[in-house]
């Protein structure tokens, strides 16, 4: 049964890589938008970033995590030419705060969907993987999210909680919706 789970936990942790392009998709000043199209940029030259994902919509949430193109580059000299020129935002160290903010907007990206179609192809219904995503804990997901933008020591605090707090939900989940975990591919 662990390696049934494992293969359903899969994608969620997979999916993390995911969290180092996401943010805000709300009303964006000229400077704020000249950095999203610079970063939404990147993340369409990436190829391991799949196609579902709404670049624009995580390179806003990106910006807005990082307090807009004013504070990006005064706290870590990100401008959209240095964007433009190689500069990855990815590399940027947050606060535990302004992380978990632009991991619950990332998840407005369309991500969950993602998750879903990733947990569907490994062997549940998508009705079944609906649920399980509706069921998890949401809190924990945003923070594996965020734990990719913040320094080591709380990248391990949170990440670590946020890994149990995951693991225990997924039981909850696989209750909640009636499904068989042996039914699972792996």
């Amino acid at each position: 049964m662990n390696k049934n789970l494992i293969s359903l936990i899969g994608p969620l942790f997979a999916l993390t890589l995911l969290a180092s392009a996401c943010g805000d998709s709300g009303q964006a000043g000229s400077q704020d938008q000249e950095v999203i199209d610079a970063v939404a940029a990147q993340i369409r030259s990436d190829d391991d970033m799949p196609v579902e994902v709404d670049a624009n919509c995580v390179a806003s949430a990106m910006v807005a995590g990082m307090g807009g193109a004013q504070a990006m580059e005064e706290n870590y000299g990100l401008t959209a030419e240095t964007i433009a020129d190689g500069q990855d935002p990815d590399d940027v160290e947050l606060s535990v705060d302004a992380a978990r903010g632009m991991a619950d907007e990332a998840l407005e990206c369309g991500l969950n969907s993602l998750i879903v179609g990733e947990m569907a192809g490994d062997g549940i219904s998508e009705e079944d993987a609906s649920c399980l995503i509706d069921n998890l804990d949401q809190d924990a997901l945003r923070d594996l999210f965020a734990a990719e933008f913040v320094g080591a020591s709380d990248a391990d605090r949170i990440g670590e909680a946020a890994e149990e707090a995951m693991f225990a939900s997924v039981f909850s989940a696989i209750t909640e919706c009636a499904i068989d975990p042996t039914s699972f591919d792996g």
